[in-house]
């Protein structure tokens, strides 16, 4: 009863077409999910552009209060720069697969869509074809025999069998332009998708340098500040140093208290035995 049922629906596969369909659904499936698949990865991209953003937007506004050179500032706004820069890219890059990667992902839709009715019409020729050949059969079958009704059914099933002929063909070779055509656009896609993520690390690579090269500026304005300090410390210690070494050598220079005592002390007395020595 089903199978009936299904014959006079139209709803029946033809075996000769099993094949046909099975390929279609396939080729719609896999590209189904790689297109889910590039729209996720163009989505993971736009929120990691935003979260780079934002990490740039916190390290300007931590560096913002900085108490260094203009130098120094500069250097770090351009560092900046280029961290964002890098994020814009992250967005251009999203945009290259959501508008073309995925949209001619997405277009095989439509073309397995068309080829799904080109495979239907071929298995209603098809079907047509076996109704013809039954109705022809029965006519031979049917008692009294009538040469009129078995000329006429042979002749529309004739008809139907030549259509059905030109159907298959026609879907055979469909098919194999379709199966051809889905390795070149295949092949496309990926060319076009490496060519886009190299373009992007080609570019970030730049800004990525042009970002590193702002360090060593950075830490060579700091070693400036720091030698300026250490200079000046060691400048006030050298004059400090100086200072004591000169006051001790005056100290030392100068006699004792003592000792100078002393030399008047016999200074007097080799007067007095002088004086003496007179009278």
């Amino acid at each position: 009863m089903t199978e009936v049922l299904r014959r006079t629906l139209g709803c029946e596969k033809v075996p000769e077409t099993l094949q046909y369909w099975h390929r279609i659904e396939e080729t719609e499936d896999r590209f189904k999910a790689m297109g889910r698949w590039v729209e996720k990865y163009a989505l993971s991209l736009e929120k990691l552009a935003q979260k780079g953003d934002k990490v740039s937007s916190s390290l300007g506004a931590c560096f913002s209060h900085l108490q260094s050179s203009n130098d120094v500032k500069n250097h770090l706004s351009n560092y900046m720069v280029h961290l964002s820069a890098v994020q814009q890219q992250r967005v251009e890059l999203k945009d290259v697969l959501e508008d073309k990667i995925s949209s001619d992902i997405l277009a095989y839709e439509g073309k397995c869509q068309e080829l799904r009715k080109s495979v239907k019409n071929c298995e209603e020729a098809l079907r047509k074809k076996n109704h013809r050949l039954a109705e022809l059969q029965k006519a031979k079958n049917k008692t009294p025999i009538d040469p009129r009704r078995i000329n006429d059914a042979n002749i529309r099933y004739e008809q139907a069998r030549c259509v059905a002929e030109r159907s298959r063909q026609d879907i055979k070779v469909e098919m194999k332009h379709f199966e051809e055509q889905k390795l070149e656009d295949l092949n496309r896609i990926l060319s076009d998708f490496l060519i886009a993520e190299m373009r992007f690390h080609a570019q970030a690579l730049q800004e990525y340098t042009a970002a590193f090269r702002c360090l060593p500026s950075l830490s060579d304005e700091g070693d400036d500040y720091d030698d300026h300090l250490r200079g000046t410390h060691h400048g006030k210690s050298c004059g400090t140093r100086e200072r004591k070494i000169a006051f001790s050598s005056s100290k030392e220079t100068k006699p004792a208290a003592s000792e100078r005592a002393r030399g008047r002390r016999s200074d007097s007395n080799d007067s007095e035995l002088s004086i003496g020595d007179l009278y």
